[in-house]
């Protein structure tokens, strides 16, 4: 008869430590290792290394395994054999350019098992670079002690090392280790990726979770994902990289991901970039740190010693930029011998380079204009976006350039990239389409009356702002036809629409009671109260001009709102019947 009670407890316990000895003396482990792959383009990122214990069952389970081993007091020395195990496997097999993910406890950062300069001697003697090497922080245990954990990750960062936050989500601890310890790459927690594709609550979730990453210079990686739904879904919300069987299992060697993710990766980021562009640089920036004006360099120095993050400082004058500070020029002036001792008294004032400063409902483009304009030492500089006179924050340039470029990629596939409506080839497309039963269709031609006067004397930013303003008002008067209404935009400030002969009344109605409120064109009132801006509409039956080539078509419109500039102010008129371009010609000839 098997022995019973706390005889029995010791027996097993005394069994259960035998058991983990003998994987740890001889070295009984598999590695295995998982790929970690690029939600943008396919490729692998690097791989997460996985052990898995060669013992009798219940053992052989990795977590059952870890917590018998936290039990016998034997985690740390544990973790140190896998992580060894898992360096000597792959550090000669993985790309040269790929990353290698080890699990490591806190306890094993903190105890002194691991010291920086030794796990980067050994990892250099197995073919990898300290940067390759990215630490997850695990959740076994909590950290206790964040002050302590946030030295022990300096030292290894110092050393070259990276990190991740494990399990992000799956609790305040988590949470709380990623605004400490401010980490590389931060892992979604697996549960996340349950039914995330429909779960508003997970999804909102992720969202933050992914917007928090950006503004601290952290990359998101999603843990579980399992499905082709569940990848798309990570896409969506914004998620940098993935991990899960859908992408690739674990594997004894290193693998690309699996095609079939690749495909869908490609596909899913066709969708994406499908979707409307970013039309104001206020919804690109990053919120970065303020000091005052009279801040000591020295004090200015500290801010970027203290977060290896910070890429720049904004100087204020009570709410006035005075200027910006970056990190490059702020470690240049107090480099050297007499770095500190010139410049670690001087204020933020003297030291700050000036700011590009736009306003946050600019167009990107144009903030890449002003960019672009200023002298070669500050175009890297970031721009600073402002909300009226309060600071918005910053974008960075190359943020800049990858939203100019998503409005290259709208007008490519024939959207405005500022409106997001339908351009001149779409316009076309749809008319073609009309001709075949035009009948009971208006064709409206809308502009801004002067509109290079307001954008000369108002700039650039509040020209777009009136152009989008002008947009919405005739898409939100377009939404509540009852046949399929279309707006086009020329370009410009010219816009095309077709609206049926049901609903022109109501169009008509719905422009002018939007048009006759003070001030539609700059709804966060930030231009002086006397500013005026008015628009012209202008229509005609389509049946009459259908027969029309493209060009003689919009000829003949664009005349029809000739007319109705003429009368000044804010102007809609039907045109029950217009000659041709041709007519026109021959008749003014006829009367000189």
């Amino acid at each position: 008869m098997p022995p019973t009670g706390p005889l029995a407890t010791t027996i097993s316990a005394a069994a259960t430590r035998r058991a983990i000895r003998a994987v740890l003396d001889g070295g009984a482990v598999r590695s295995l290792c998982q790929p970690i792959a690029s939600l943008s383009t396919g490729d692998v990122l690097g791989y997460e290394a996985l052990s898995r214990p060669e013992a009798p069952a219940p053992l052989d389970n990795p977590q059952e395994f870890l917590a018998a081993a936290s039990a016998c007091n034997l985690l740390e020395q544990v973790d140190h054999s896998w992580r060894v195990a898992a360096v000597s496997r792959f550090g000669p097999v993985i790309g040269h350019e790929q990353m290698l993910f080890l699990n490591c406890t806190p306890s094993a950062l903190t105890s002194g098992l691991l010291s920086p300069s030794s796990f980067q001697g050994l990892v250099r003697r197995h073919g990898l670079q300290p940067e390759r090497v990215v630490l997850e922080i695990t959740e076994e245990q909590a950290i206790e002690d964040f002050g302590q954990m946030r030295r022990v990750v300096g030292a290894f960062r110092a050393c070259g090392f990276l990190f991740a936050i494990d399990d992000a989500g799956a609790g305040a601890s988590s949470l709380q280790s990623i605004v400490e310890l401010r980490p590389d790459f931060i892992k979604l927690d697996r549960w996340l990726a349950r039914d995330i594709e429909f779960d508003r609550g997970r999804r909102s979730m992720v969202e933050a979770i992914c917007t928090f990453a950006r503004q601290v210079g952290a990359r998101v990686i999603a843990e579980g994902i399992e499905t082709r739904e569940q990848l798309t879904a990570f896409i969506e919300l914004g998620a940098d990289y993935g991990q899960g069987y859908f992408l690739g299992r674990p594997a004894p060697v290193p693998a690309p991901a699996a095609s079939e993710a690749r495909l869908a990766i490609h596909r899913a980021n066709r969708l994406r970039r499908a979707a409307p562009v970013v039309t104001r640089i206020g919804d690109l920036v990053t919120i970065t740190p303020t000091v005052t004006a009279a801040t000591p360099g020295g004090r200015l120095m500290e801010h970027f010693a203290n977060n290896r993050h910070l890429e720049a400082v904004v100087v204020l004058d009570g709410r006035r930029v005075e200027g910006i500070v970056t990190r490059g020029r702020i470690f240049e002036r107090m480099s050297g011998q007499f770095g500190l001792p010139l410049n670690g008294k001087r204020p933020a004032s003297e030291l700050c380079a000036p700011a590009t400063c736009v306003d946050a409902s600019a167009s990107p483009r144009t903030a890449a204009r002003a960019a672009l304009e200023r002298a070669a030492p500050f175009q890297q500089d970031p721009i600073v976006v402002l909300d009226g006179d309060a600071l918005a924050g910053i974008v960075r340039v190359h943020e800049l350039l990858q939203a100019v470029l998503a409005e290259e990629v709208a007008e490519a596939r024939n959207l405005n990239p500022l409106t997001g409506l339908p351009g001149n080839q779409r316009i076309r497309e749809h008319l073609e389409r009309l001709r075949d039963d035009p009948a009971g269709w208006y064709l409206l031609y809308a502009d801004l009356d002067q509109f290079k006067q307001f954008n000369d004397a108002c700039g650039f930013a509040h020209g777009d702002t009136a152009i989008l303003a002008l947009s919405r008002i005739l898409v939100d008067a377009a939404g509540a036809a009852s046949r399929d209404a279309f707006v086009g935009h020329v370009g410009g400030d010219d816009f095309i629409v077709a609206v049926h002969t049901d609903d022109l009344d109501a169009f008509r109605a719905a422009c002018q009671r939007a048009l006759a409120r003070p001030g539609w064109f700059d709804p966060e009132g930030k231009l002086p109260a006397e500013t005026r801006l008015t628009v012209s509409i202008a229509g005609c039956p389509f049946e009459r001009i259908a027969h029309l080539s493209y060009e003689d078509l919009a000829a003949t419109i664009a005349r029809a709102k000739r007319l109705v500039k003429r009368s000044g102010g804010n102007g809609f008129d039907i045109f029950e019947d217009l000659g041709t371009p041709a007519a026109e010609s021959a008749g003014a000839a006829e009367a000189a």
